[in-house]
């Protein structure tokens, strides 16, 4: 009863959206394909009796002589998309969204839809006064959304917008419940980067703490230069979000593309964050304060500053 299962569970997977490759390679237990640690190079891993190897997926069709037409050298391209949106694909797996239909295929919290329909709420009132700003402060946000106005204005706004583009107020909500629904992962992208952030932050505070260690002091330089052009350029994206998506009736006015630049950017981010997992979790519970276990972090945060960003000559920190 099992084995007829399985086989009707494997005739359902079709390689339209799922990893379902033909080739033997692919059903060697615990093969999967992921980023090499190194070079970043999208590669299938396998174990073969007692050996551990990973090929490049670009050698995939070479090494193991599959026809260039077939339809698994169509998913082995349809891998090198996807790593940009997972870590880890095992054959059989199913093709992240974001490749099959643009949404995203990673789950978020209801806290950031709130956030994200608070940001565009505001933007609703404030369009009706004639002054729209960017609001980025959770607390006010929350104020607003509770206002007893705010429903009555917010309809008022949508009857008014409706007019201006000459749909209607139905078409106008279906919209903005879209354009919340896709700002939400901004939203939750934004949540994470705050972790991202307070790595930073905390090693400003551990320039105070060292400040007399002069060798601890050239470490936490070399960190800081690494480190600070990163969180610059995140900062300018979530900038750039917040500008391009101020303007509600813009928004509206543009619908298509503000969603697919809305997707761009969030996909961008997406790819850009997921490095930086492993680098959370270990500053997770250290505090800025003179602690072996921080000078431990200290230590790895440097080899990942200096492997994915380093921009000129590496330096060594003391008894790495």
């Amino acid at each position: 009863m099992a084995e007829a299962e399985a086989s009707s569970e494997a005739q359902d997977i079709s390689p339209s959206t799922h990893f379902a490759f033909e080739h033997k390679i692919f059903g060697v237990k615990g093969a999967f394909f992921k980023l090499t640690h190194d070079t970043r190079e999208p590669a299938l891993f396998v174990e073969l009796g007692e050996m551990k190897g990973a090929v490049p997926v670009r050698s995939i069709c070479q090494e193991f002589n599959i026809d260039q037409d077939s339809t698994d050298a169509d998913l082995l391209n349809t891998v090198m998309s996807s790593l940009k949106f997972v870590k880890e694909i095992y054959p059989g797996d199913s093709i992240p969204t974001e490749i099959l239909d643009g949404s995203a295929s990673w789950s978020i919290e209801e806290i950031h839809k709130q956030i994200a329909r608070g940001r565009i709420t505001m933007q609703l009132i404030s369009w009706m006064s004639g002054s729209e700003e960017i609001i980025t402060n959770i607390g006010e946000l929350e104020a607003i959304a509770n206002d007893p106005e705010t429903k009555e204005k917010v309809q008022t706004a949508f009857r008014e917008i409706a007019e201006k583009l000459g749909i209607t107020k139905d078409d106008v909500v279906e919209k903005v419940d879209d354009v919340i629904r896709e700002l939400a992962y901004i939203e939750a992208l934004r949540d994470h980067y705050s972790h991202i952030k307070r790595i930073g932050t905390n090693i400003d505070r551990l320039c105070s703490v060292y400040k007399r260690d002069r060798g601890m002091m050239e470490d936490l330089s070399r960190i800081k230069a690494l480190i600070e052009p990163v969180i610059s350029n995140f900062d300018r994206s979530f900038d750039e979000m917040d500008a391009q998506t101020c303007e509600v009736l813009t928004i509206l006015k543009n619908y298509g593309p503000t969603i697919e630049l809305i997707r761009k950017i969030r996909d961008d981010l997406h790819q850009r964050f997921m490095i930086w997992d492993e680098m959370i979790a270990g500053w997770k519970n250290l505090q800025p304060e003179e602690d072996p276990l921080v000078e431990k972090q200290l230590k790895v945060t440097y080899r990942f500053l200096a492997q994915n960003f380093m921009q000129g000559q590496t330096w060594r920190l003391g008894n790495v």
